[in-house]
């Protein structure tokens, strides 16, 4: 059974492939694929793993409706093993990639699970054919998410 990423709320529903660096040492996914990064920790394990997809290459992209994702959405795993992992949104926001390449809440510790969804951020600059910030949702299990009152 292959991994899976699912937000029903803004239609994503991905098979996730462990994939490295390429050449060029970046996290790039190939075209339509959604990819947990091997460099970070396993998803649902205490520390950061880090899933990356494309908005846009060559048309809408796995991570297309990334943006619209609010926090406290739901976000729904499944292990290769058949474990699901039920995950909140508790941040979003749009980061300079020069940024995001030292940001210790992507590539840092944890002592808890943390889940962050990379993608490129349609709503900024594009130089050179590329948009200049990522967008980035950071989640955690639900068990540790914020409670909205009522």
């Amino acid at each position: 059974m292959p991994a899976t990423l699912q937000i029903s709320s803004v239609g994503i529903d991905e098979r996730v492939r462990a994939l490295g660096l390429n050449a060029q040492g970046q996290i790039y996914p190939p075209r339509r694929t959604t990819m947990w990064y091997t460099g970070s920790a396993r998803r649902g394990q205490d520390g950061i793993s880090v899933i990356a997809g494309h908005i846009t290459y060559d048309g809408p992209d796995n991570f297309y409706n990334l943006v619209n994702v609010q926090v406290d959405g739901a976000v729904d795993i499944t292990c290769a093993s058949g474990r699901g992992v039920a995950l909140r949104a508790v941040r979003t926001a749009s980061v300079p990639k020069t940024t995001l390449q030292t940001n210790q809440t992507v590539w840092g510790s944890s002592a808890t699970p943390v889940v962050v969804l990379i993608t490129c951020d349609p709503h900024s600059p594009v130089v050179d054919g590329h948009h200049l910030n990522n967008y980035v949702v950071w989640t955690r299990p639900e068990r540790s998410a914020p409670r909205r009152a009522g």
